[in-house]
């Protein structure tokens, strides 16, 4: 029995000096999981690095923060989207993009040529867009719409209460909701329809140059570079704070704006940090379900707030 002992033991030595050698020569290191147990780990790559690299210095023009994913065009038009896909909303198609707008459970982006393409979640056809020359697109929970080159509006997806049903009229942009739509005419004139039950489409008077629709409340920049919101206020999201601001966002219950001098202000609930932006120097900014997400003046992501699915770590 001894003599077994000693051979298993010589066995057992040799197999350690064996895969110490490996690990010296390239092969793999074995890392310890959260169980503890130990799984390969592939050693770095000059393709891998590479890699990254290209990725750490690409630029993007945009980002949109949906429900639990964000999606972001570069520069060469490329799409990149991070977080939830489990309807495939973070898998974008190849083309050319000039937009991208993530929704619930889908994203939709306008290609170069001015047609419009959706992925992710289509039970009720939000993801099936008509064909047109589009100058912009805006998705929501279950419908979309976007405005087309020549000023009208398509909406598509649920429209039961009237949220796929646009007005007539020339618009300079539109922005959909939960369960309602809001754009911005030619003249600068607010219209929006659908549900109402929080005055979310019953918006102000005024001359307005840019619009943003949340769950149920909305938010819009003025000729004067003022915020005004309306709709449901309940956590704050509907009382801006005062600034110069370029652009809005609306979230779920939270709204952010990109002020004149590069800077984000946040306002509304806070829960998990979505409300508290980083310092810096921001192009524009975009608010999502329980997250935010800002294209820096260099052209890099940053992201703050709930990542639990990966949505606030962009690559």
């Amino acid at each position: 029995m001894r003599i077994v002992a000693l051979l298993l033991l010589a066995v057992l030595l040799a197999a350690c000096g064996d895969g110490d050698g490996a690990a010296e020569n390239g092969g793999t290191q074995a890392a310890p999981t959260p169980g503890g147990e130990a799984t390969a780990q592939p050693e770095p790559t000059a393709e891998r690095d590479t890699a990254r690299e290209a990725t750490a210095k690409s630029e993007f023009t945009s980002a949109s923060a949906g429900n639990g994913h964000t999606c972001g065009a570069l520069k060469d038009g490329t799409v990149l989207c991070w977080g939830d896909d489990k309807h495939g909303q973070a898998t974008p198609p190849e083309g050319e993009f000039d937009s991208i707008s993530a929704g619930e459970d889908y994203t939709c982006g306008t290609l170069r040529n001015g047609s419009v393409l959706c992925w992710g979640d289509d039970e009720h056809g939000q993801a099936t867009p008509p064909k047109g020359e589009f100058a912009s697109v805006s998705a929501g929970w279950d419908h979309t719409c976007g405005a087309l080159r020549d000023g009208s509006v398509l909406c598509w997806g649920d429209g039961g209460l009237g949220q796929a049903r646009p007005p007539e009229g020339k618009f300079a942009s539109v922005s959909v909701g939960q369960l309602h739509t809001c754009g911005v005419k030619t003249d600068g004139a607010m219209l929006c329809w659908g549900y109402d039950g929080q005055g979310q489409a019953t918006p102000p008077e005024g001359e307005f140059a840019y619009v943003s629709a949340g769950q149920r409340h909305n938010c819009g920049v003025r000729t004067d570079n003022a915020v005004l919101c309306w709709g449901d206020d309940f956590d704050g999201q509907a009382t801006p704070q005062d600034g110069e601001f370029v652009s809005v966002t609306a979230g779920f219950n939270h709204t952010c704006g990109a002020l004149r001098n590069g800077s984000v202000l946040c306002w509304g609930d806070d829960d998990f940090g979505k409300a508290t932006p980083p310092e810096g120097e921001f192009a524009s900014v975009s608010a999502g379900g329980a997250h935010t997400c800002g294209v820096r003046a260099d052209g890099s992501v940053a992201c703050w707030g709930y990542d639990e699915r990966g949505e606030a770590t962009p690559p």
